[in-house]
């Protein structure tokens, strides 16, 4: 009776830890920053890309990019400079969710366009400003983030005195809701901002909701694979799809491995890095302060007993520590190669017949809200990069890839070897059972001798630049597959 009420404890400690590992990805607004909104960019430091150059959005009539705005203004030159927009609207989809707040975009519909006061402009009263009357208290507002994108330059203007707004240079204002009670009825909301320039005779300005991506939502479904039928990963070894799978628990798991530089070490506990186990132990992997590698181990389909495939998918879980904090360079993680210790990697650039590689990428952390974002992706050695080295992508699409510390999130990636004479190979990758890049048309073979080698498990500083500090990534229940294999299964 005893060991039955304990199994059952763990069982329900193991399902809350997987709750926790499965929650979001975490989101990230725009910001003013250094690497804040580009014209190419939502934000430029996580290279997380608008759809369209110059900004995306969403009308009055719930179109993309379309020309209905939410609210207008007519300005003449020598008119009043104090613009009033109602935004009722907008602030109310905001306050009852049914949106994210992602800030107003004004954008000129007819004229010279205009020239408004930013934040950074020296007297308050003319910087812009959010008032909201509700059936309870009066807000206003300040602006918390202000830019505006120009065709012209690649760099964030959110740090100018002034917004310039036209039909190519739209500006982006985002305020802090958070006060807003969620029983208040809003009675009123405004948008103000004061008009420094006009140009020409006359200018219309128009207010849109900015939507940089159209597929994030908490609500995107998780896409379930082999790991499905077997609850906890208990046993999935023996399914017929599945190559090779490892908890990293057993005495001797490292003998499938080659050791090409260093190992990890299994862990149980860590808490001076507020480990928390995923399923029992976990590979913990740190980058020394001062050096570059962290990890540098491979598994190879011939050393397991298997031919070497030409489409796989492989799945572990990551956890990045608490002392990791991104802030010198990019660097390498977890993918699938075929070098052939011929080419592929450290400059050796591809050629269709000595080697490829697409390992994972990390990027420099972003600070957002007072937290540590991480964005992620994929570092491919094709035949079509440009230059020596390869082509980094970053994890955008959907939710995209942005992980926290502190956290279990589920990795998965896919990759379909192109045939020899065409381009049509491909890349795919889910965080924690949802689609986050997919790359096609891709060439990383003119022949078929070349094939997928092995999974590179290689935790990589840079580039050049050794780790300012010890840097701790925790790796767990690894998978390998010929389908599709999803996130672990909570009993």
């Amino acid at each position: 009776m005893h060991g039955l009420r304990l199994k059952n404890i763990l069982a329900c400690l193991i399902s809350l830890l997987l709750m926790t590992a499965s929650q979001n990805i975490a989101a990230i607004v725009w910001n003013d920053g250094v690497g804040g909104a580009t014209r190419d960019y939502h934000n430029s430091a996580a290279k997380l890309p608008w759809d369209k150059k110059l900004g995306d959005w969403i009308d009055v009539d719930g179109k993309r990019w379309g020309t209905q705005p939410f609210a207008k203004q007519f300005i003449k030159q020598g008119g009043s400079n104090k613009l009033a927009f109602d935004v009722k609207e907008l602030v109310i989809s905001w306050q009852q969710k049914k949106y994210k707040n992602n800030g107003f975009m004004l954008r000129g519909m007819q004229g010279g366009g205009v020239k408004l006061y930013s934040k950074e402009y020296g007297e308050k009263p003319n910087r812009p400003y959010l008032s909201i009357e509700t059936n309870k208290e009066k807000y206003i507002l300040p602006v918390i983030s202000d830019t505006f994108l120009a065709p012209s330059t690649s760099k964030s203007l959110g740090a100018k005195n002034s917004l310039s707004v036209s039909g190519s240079q739209p500006a982006l204002i985002i305020f802090d809701l958070k006060r807003l009670k969620n029983n208040e009825q809003i009675k009123t909301a405004k948008l103000y901002v004061t008009v420094k320039k006009v140009y020409g005779k006359s200018s219309k300005i128009g207010v849109y909701r900015v939507h940089p991506n159209p597929n994030s939502s908490s609500q995107t479904p998780v896409t379930k694979g082999v790991a499905d039928k077997y609850p906890l990963d208990s046993n999935i070894s023996s399914d017929s799809s599945v190559y090779f799978a490892t908890s990293f628990e057993n005495y001797g798991w490292e003998a499938d491995w080659k050791d090409a530089g260093k190992m990890g070490e299994p862990i149980s506990s860590d808490t001076s890095n507020k480990f928390t186990p995923f399923l029992g132990k976990a590979m913990s992997s740190t980058i020394p302060k001062g050096k570059r590698m962290g990890l540098n181990q491979r598994l190879r389909f011939k050393d397991i007993g298997e031919v070497e495939p030409d489409r796989a998918y492989f799945r572990y879980y990551i956890r990045l520590a608490n002392n990791w904090d991104q802030t010198v360079t990019q660097g390498k993680l977890p993918g699938f190669a075929g070098t052939y210790n011929r080419a592929g990697w450290g400059s050796r650039k591809p050629n269709g017949t000595n080697g490829w590689s697409a390992r994972g990428h990390f990027l420099k952390t972003v600070r957002a809200n007072n937290k540590r974002l991480n964005p992620i992706g994929s570092y491919v050695y094709h035949i079509d990069q440009h230059g020596y080295y390869g082509s980094a992508w970053t994890w955008s699409k959907g939710e995209g890839g942005l992980l926290k510390n502190n956290r279990w999130y589920c990795i998965e990636q896919f990759v379909q070897l192109n045939d020899p004479d065409q381009k049509n190979g491909e890349l795919k990758a889910w965080v924690d059972g949802k689609l986050v890049f997919e790359q096609k048309g891709l060439r990383f073979r003119l022949s078929s001798e070349l094939k997928i080698e092995e999974v590179w498990f290689n935790i990589y500083h840079g580039g050049t630049a050794n780790s300012p500090k010890d840097q701790t990534v925790y790796i767990d229940n690894f998978v390998l597959s010929k389908k599709y294999i999803g996130p672990v299964k909570r009993p």
